[in-house]
């Protein structure tokens, strides 16, 4: 028998693994001891106002961890598990949106979440490189279920606080909960779209809006308006979605309009949607696994913030510390106008050099600026290019 799970992870991954020989039970069987965590907040980093990071431990050595509602699973980065010394077991099956990951391997860790000790887990150990070549910074650990299992989790995204509150003696927020229902491994709950209710799974670790499955939104029609690519990387390497933007979704009694929404083929999970942190981050969240419940309390401007959308049509990634290598030119884009070509290396931004500081610097969101900004990129032979931003999805 095999035990699914789901991963994703930046900017969308999904992940499916398997293990032979054991069933769902054994696999949380396998689980050590866990201590009682303490009630306190404590900071993450918001990366790129993408994803979630916060210190932990594994066999008591620091760590950093990306958080991920929708992980059935821990995940450590191999190079990171070779200085942990974890010993690997088993070969483990697994795949990505499309396609199959090879060399990934089971082992046991000692977590330490804040004070929430989780001993001997079962964890997935596999190479986290291209996923840290994206955000140019160390991916050790994909920080996945167990934590949820075994706390209630709330996120305050107004202070950047994350607290792991006991199970036993939780006392409810204000407000009526809503209900998390068990999808595969994974949490779903009901959210609306263009009215129609539908069943989303919710991941903190999808940094995009909205994802759904492909052949459902074409067969509702979502689909039918500009529609462009963009392109996600993942531990299962890049993978090309079609992306547009719906109005009329409503999470939490909350209408959102322009929504980012990627559709997937064949999307890893039993529900028709993936709702992201894009949509997420509007809401101070309280997590409830245990009790199949959360509650989402959205900020004053909730519906009214403007999501954050690529306006120039390129995907960039740095090399070698001085470049950006672009790695995708989007459908019916400016870039694609302009004639940007995949492989070109651009050196400098507004007159600006790219250097090692530039995935954490103001500068690397200038892809984001608002339509009819003209922006001056200079190529590495020395050419100069004008590229004017437009919404094109």
């Amino acid at each position: 028998m095999w035990i699914p799970v789901k991963l994703r992870v930046f900017p969308a991954l999904a992940l499916a693994w398997a293990l032979a020989g054991a069933s769902t039970a054994a696999w949380s069987q396998a689980a050590g001891a866990t201590t009682a965590p303490v009630n306190a907040a404590i900071a993450f980093d918001f990366v790129q106002d993408r994803q979630i990071l916060f210190p932990i431990t594994v066999n008591g050595r620091p760590a950093e961890a990306w958080l991920d509602s929708g992980a059935s699973a821990t995940v450590i980065d191999t190079a990171f598990a070779r200085k942990l010394g974890l010993k690997l077991k088993g070969r483990v099956r697994a795949r990505g949106v499309a396609d199959p990951i090879g060399g990934v391997r089971l082992a046991h860790a000692d977590l330490d979440v804040a004070h929430l000790q989780l001993n001997d887990r079962p964890v997935a150990v596999m190479d986290l490189s291209a996923v840290s070549r994206v955000v140019q910074r160390p991916v050790q650990v994909i920080l996945g279920r167990e934590v949820f299992d075994e706390a209630v989790v709330e996120v305050d995204f107004a202070q950047r606080t994350i607290a792991f509150q006991p199970n036993r003696g939780f006392r409810p927020p204000p407000g009526a909960p809503l209900g998390l229902v068990r999808s595969g491994d994974l949490r779903s709950f009901v959210i609306a779209i263009a009215g129609a209710p539908v069943e989303a799974v919710f991941d903190l670790g999808n940094a995009g809006g909205l994802l759904v499955d492909r052949d459902f939104a074409q067969g509702r029609g979502l689909l039918a308006g500009r529609v462009s690519t963009q392109l996600a990387v993942g531990a299962d390497g890049a993978r090309e979605s079609a992306v547009t933007s719906l109005d009329r979704v409503e999470v939490a009694g909350v209408v959102l309009n322009g929504v980012p929404t990627a559709a997937v083929q064949g999307l890893a999970s039993h529900a028709q949607a993936n709702v992201g942190l894009a949509i997420l981050r509007r809401y101070h969240l309280t997590i409830d696994f245990a009790g199949d419940r959360m509650w989402l309390r959205p900020d004053a401007d909730a519906a009214t913030q403007a999501f954050r959308k690529n306006r120039a049509g390129l995907a960039v990634t740095p090399q070698q510390g001085r470049y950006l290598r672009v790695t995708h030119v989007a459908l019916g884009s400016p870039a694609q106008a302009a004639g940007w070509k995949v492989g070109e290396l651009i050196r400098s931004i507004d007159g600006q050099a790219i250097d090692p500081g530039y995935p954490a610097s103001a500068l690397s969101r200038w892809t984001f600026g608002p339509p009819g900004q003209v922006v001056a990129l200079t190529l590495a032979d020395g050419s100069r290019r004008l590229l004017s931003l437009a919404e094109y999805y």
